[in-house]
């Protein structure tokens, strides 16, 4: 009986020790913070958002805050701070295997958070997924208009949307400053991506019909996907606007595409005479790269999206310094595919519309997981929500705050009252902010006569 009564005693005091030794007198902290990400990392034709735009964002702020700080102070855990552990899988976008790459770095790779894909048909993909699992997604690249229309993100409360948009708030920004130039009949000639970016296109086309009015958009039809490969569509785009305005004089031309048919319709642009009082481009006429090295004095006077530009403020200034320099780095990394090309310096390959909010959200999600002090995604979901006008998070633009949904219990957009500006210009080699909050430059208009390849 006594030698039955020593070997229990002994086997609590064995576990009692067991115990201690695993807990440390607490909970344990997690190695690393596991953020996934689904890109297109293979040279798909998603991977120029590698290279500049999301891309270079998201592994700059990871490394700042590793090398910085060390990583995110979880105070549920003590004061030591937690490294964020990047880890990206290669998703295809000919077979657009999204969701399932998106569902293996959930289930095999068990991250504790999802910062998005490159475009607004990869937030649709990884939405309802990440909400259904209960996982915080941060988006970088892409719109939400339609997640506006049709009551999707009122009941998505684990998604949060970073960047400006068609309806948040670029669209009405351009009506306003048309009408202010030539009265409330303001006119626009839209094409706009179809096939794989069908789901951007549209959004842009439904908003500025909305703004605009049915009877002041002459829709010009979608375009192919990728018009690189597609001879002749580009300079058929060019001459059916012509031929429009040369019918019915409009005021303003915009192609609502990505970056690749950006620079096929610029080049049959340079081959025309095709002369409106404006012109739009989508993502690309942005990028700090199409009025240097690409197209030069060509872009003066053309027109993309912008949140902030180098003039906005110090501090977006330094973070714009900070990311060109790390875009060079880039270069000397065979893996990552990013070379500089025509590049002059990583300046050329900054994006003034998507990267300041890419940057800012990232800066508030930081600030929500030091606040939740963990990483559970439903207690940094909540710390998400709590920002707000009167209690916001400080990131590169200032007081930030998200937009909450659902009556405070659905997702977030990074609200359109943070963003700078909605509408840049191309302007003596420069891209400058000309609509919205608070523009650093005015905008020219009309620009009837002066575009280059009119003059060279």
């Amino acid at each position: 009986m006594k030698k039955v009564l020593f070997i229990l005693v002994a086997a609590i005091l064995v576990l009692s020790v067991g115990l201690i030794g695993c807990t440390g007198g607490g909970p344990v902290a997690p190695t690393s913070i596991k953020v996934g990400l689904a890109r297109d990392t293979d040279g798909g034709p998603l991977a120029v958002f590698e290279c500049g735009y999301g891309g270079t964002v998201y592994r700059w702020f990871a490394d700042k805050v590793n090398s910085e700080d060390g990583g995110i102070v979880l105070s549920d855990f003590g004061t030591e701070p937690v490294p964020i552990e990047l880890i990206v899988r290669d998703f295809a976008v000919e077979t657009w295997d999204m969701a399932d790459v998106t569902d293996a770095l959930i289930e095999t790779d068990d991250v504790d958070f999802i910062w998005g894909g490159p475009g607004t048909d990869c937030i649709f993909t990884q939405a309802p997924i990440c909400n259904l699992a209960g996982i915080v997604l941060i988006t970088l690249e892409g719109g939400a208009s339609t997640m506006i229309w049709d009551n999707q993100i009122q009941n998505w409360g684990y998604v949060w949307v970073s960047l400006s948009f068609s309806n948040w708030y670029q669209i009405p920004v351009l009506h306003d400053m048309l009408v202010a130039e030539v009265g409330e009949n303001a006119t626009a000639y839209i094409t706009y991506i179809g096939e794989a970016g069908l789901t951007h296109g549209l959004e842009y086309k439904q908003e500025t019909i909305d703004e605009f009015g049915e009877a002041n958009v002459i829709d010009g039809g979608q375009h192919s996907y990728w018009l690189p490969t597609s001879p002749g569509e580009p300079e058929a785009i060019v001459a059916a606007a012509e031929a429009a305005y040369n019918a019915t004089p409009y005021d303003i031309f915009c192609a609502y595409t990505y970056p690749w048919n950006v620079a096929m319709i610029t080049l049959a642009l340079m081959a025309s005479d095709f002369n409106p009082p404006a012109i739009l481009f989508g993502p690309g006429g942005n990028a700090n790269s199409y009025g240097t090295t690409d197209f030069g004095p060509y872009a003066g006077g053309v027109m993309s999206f912008i949140v902030a530009d180098n003039h906005t403020s110090t501090a977006m200034s330094d973070v714009y310094a900070e990311l060109a320099a790390a875009a060079e780095a880039d270069w000397d990394i065979p893996a990552l595919g990013c070379a500089q090309g025509t590049y002059v310096s990583g300046w050329n390959t900054l994006d003034y519309w998507g990267q300041p909010c890419y940057v800012a959200a990232l800066e508030m999600w930081r600030e929500a997981v030091e606040n939740a002090g963990n990483l559970d995604s439903g207690d940094v979901r909540d710390e998400l929500a709590a920002f707000s006008e009167s209690n916001p998070a400080t990131t590169v633009l200032g007081d930030t705050w998200f937009t909450v949904f659902g009556g405070g219990l659905g997702g977030g957009i990074l609200a359109y009252e943070c963003h700078p500006a909605e509408i840049g210009q191309w302007q003596s080699g420069e891209y400058r902010s000309v609509g919205g909050n608070d523009p650093t430059a005015s905008f020219v208009y009309p620009n009837t006569g002066n575009w280059f390849w009119l003059l060279d």
